[in-house]
């Protein structure tokens, strides 16, 4: 059977027979748009769309009427002379449309949009708890569950939204967002906690003690939490604030050169999963381990910049065991200096250092670091 594609065409015609006009009349009730009708001896010529061909060959065959194609243009000639001399052209059209369709209900790429890539991991491994990752058939029962799982993390996302369409499965979300309220100040005052010189005063309520300058001394109060006003009567308001001071404080810390401690032993196993459209494959390489710390990776297959519908997980392990450790002096000082700064830090959180001394000495296998800040924090606290 010879292959006729006449639906993007247009072609000319002519009809011979008997009453012409009702062929045209009967043409028009069908719907069928005529164009340069030209009257002939016996009949008519006219021009029209090739999808309208078989319609007007049924009107000349029932009518008793005779038509004939005189003229043919459009893309309809060519590609019935390619597909005729390249069938496998036709074939593969065939199969490309029905994978498109088939593969359209896969995974072929997560898109996480504007989420923070540290929050990136975590999502991840959410979506393959719930058996999503590239290469799986998306379902709408697995995407509502996934989407449903994710809202309950309300301290990690205030807002969250999982759309699939055409192979893409795109995460739009907002970071939740936390707001502290704080309680009513109580009826105390504020007083110092370190010795300084007092560099500002950011009272919210109550009635500041001291200013810009003023050296104070540990327990010296700051700002009162009541004034008598002119009658005499107390007047009651709760201290609170900042009063901000330059401070000199001295911390020290030691380290032993030689510790009991959980370490990396070097040994570690590796598991790599391939996950395609209906396949899976898992290969695991080193030895089981006892004790040993996990890291997940995910990794989408790509052929340059085009997506393909299927992702490595990587499951990498490594053990770990307790050890005894000898540290060079070198490294048990650094630690010890880390350790006097934890200190001031975990005082004074909001301490921003200025200058700092430092004294290191060695003995009984051990280093010991004396180091002496100086720095400005909120020095305020209620007795």
């Amino acid at each position: 059977m010879k292959l006729r594609l006449w639906a993007a065409d247009t072609f000319r015609f002519s009809v011979q027979g008997p009453e012409i006009h009702r062929f045209l009349n009967q043409s028009s009730a069908a719907g069928v748009r005529l164009r340069r009708v030209r009257w002939q001896k016996d009949g008519c010529s006219a021009a029209a769309d090739g999808i309208d061909r078989r319609r007007l060959e049924k009107i000349a065959a029932d009518g008793g009427w005779v038509i004939t194609v005189t003229a043919r243009r459009g893309p309809g000639l060519r590609a019935e002379a390619l597909l005729q001399t390249r069938p496998g052209l036709a074939a593969g059209m065939i199969l490309f449309l029905v994978l498109l369709k088939f593969l359209g209900g896969f995974v072929w790429c997560v898109d996480f949009g504007a989420m923070d890539a540290d929050l990136q991991p975590m999502m991840r491994q959410l979506l393959a708890d719930c058996a999503i990752h590239e290469g799986t058939r998306l379902t709408k029962p697995l995407l509502q569950a996934a989407q449903a799982k994710a809202l309950r993390r309300s301290e990690t996302f205030g807002w969250i939204s999982l759309n699939f369409i055409g192979g893409c499965l795109s995460i739009e979300s907002t970071p939740a967002q936390t707001r502290t309220v704080r309680e009513p100040p109580s009826t105390a005052g504020l007083y110092a906690r370190a010795d300084g010189v007092i560099l500002a005063v950011e009272i919210e309520s109550g009635f500041a003690a001291v200013e810009p300058g003023q050296t104070v001394t540990v327990g010296q109060p700051l700002a009162a939490a009541e004034k008598l006003d002119r009658k005499g009567n107390a007047v009651i308001q709760g201290a609170q604030g900042r009063i901000v001071a330059r401070v000199q404080r001295q911390y020290t810390a030691s380290r032993p050169l030689t510790v009991r401690t959980c370490a990396y032993t070097g040994r570690s196993t590796e598991r790599t999963t391939l996950y395609l459209p209906g396949y899976t494959r898992t290969e695991e390489t080193g030895a089981p381990l006892r004790s040993a710390e996990t890291q997940t990776e995910w990794q989408p297959l790509r052929l340059g910049r085009l997506a393909l519908p299927g992702c490595l997980c990587r499951v990498t392990s490594r053990e770990r065991a307790v050890q005894t450790l000898t540290y060079p002096e070198g490294t048990a000082a650094a630690l010890a200096l880390r350790d006097c700064r934890a200190q001031l830090l975990k005082e004074f959180p909001d301490a921003e250092i200025e200058a700092e001394q430092r004294e290191i000495s060695a003995q009984n296998q051990a280093v010991q670091a004396c180091v002496t800040y100086i720095f400005t924090a909120d020095i305020a606290a209620r007795q």
